[in-house]
């Protein structure tokens, strides 16, 4: 999500801690902390959406689950919400989240959430931007699994790590390793051990450098060819 989306959506709470602005009978206790421990439930996908959730401190992954398989679809923090489909089609949630570590999130009740969200029109096409973005990100996570190999799909998320958080340097750009193994094979489609013996083809080819904390990326031209 672009920064001023994130700006727009970090001033829900202090919309709602300002008198004059927070919406009629919405008052400073509509909005919670709520914090959880490593790899707890925030809230299950299909279940009843009873509030809007916005990281605090901290990260929260968002998965799909079927047939005891995750699939991550984003990771997410600071400034960021969870899941704001409910809150455009009244429905359950579309995904479950989790904490990763330790995670402090702002909660405000459903009914107080959706009345801000659509009185507050730089709010509401905040909210917009953000579900599309992630639906963009959806509808290439489905085409890469139907049409790409894992390599090609490890090649994609290699080169998305290298765009947003990739330092480069003198020998290539230096990405650091954030994510487990699960969370990679993950983002993947895949099981660790394939995802594994993928990333370590690419060394071996030159492309890649695998280190304990960091990949480099020593050949983005290969690396974007393959992807």
């Amino acid at each position: 999500m672009r920064d001023s989306t994130i700006e727009e959506l970090k001033t829900i709470p202090s919309w709602l801690l300002s008198s004059k602005k927070r919406p009629r009978g919405a008052g400073r206790s509509s909005m919670q902390e709520r914090t959880f421990g490593n790899r707890r439930l925030i809230f299950r996908e299909g279940s009843p959406c009873l509030g809007l959730y916005i990281v605090k401190v901290g990260q929260a992954k968002l998965v799909q689950t079927r047939h005891d398989k995750e699939q991550l679809l984003a990771i997410v923090g600071a400034g960021d919400p969870l899941d704001l489909v409910p809150f455009l089609d009244n429905g359950p949630h579309a995904c479950s989240a989790l904490a990763r570590g330790k995670v402090t999130l702002y909660f405000v009740e459903s009914s107080t959430a959706r009345d801000l969200i659509w009185n507050t029109p730089p709010l509401l096409s905040a909210v917009l931007h953000t579900v599309s973005a992630r639906l963009r990100t959806l509808a290439m996570l489905a085409s890469d699994l139907a049409f790409k190999d894992v390599t090609a799909r490890i090649c994609r998320i290699l080169l998305d790590q290298a765009q947003h958080e990739g330092t480069r340097q003198a020998d290539g750009i230096h990405v650091k390793r954030t994510l487990s193994q699960q969370e990679f094979a993950s983002l993947a489609g895949t099981v660790r051990e394939v995802a594994w013996r993928s990333l370590k083809k690419l060394e071996e080819e030159g492309i890649v450098r695998i280190e304990r904390t960091e990949i480099t990326l020593l050949d983005l031209e290969r690396l974007a060819a393959m992807a």
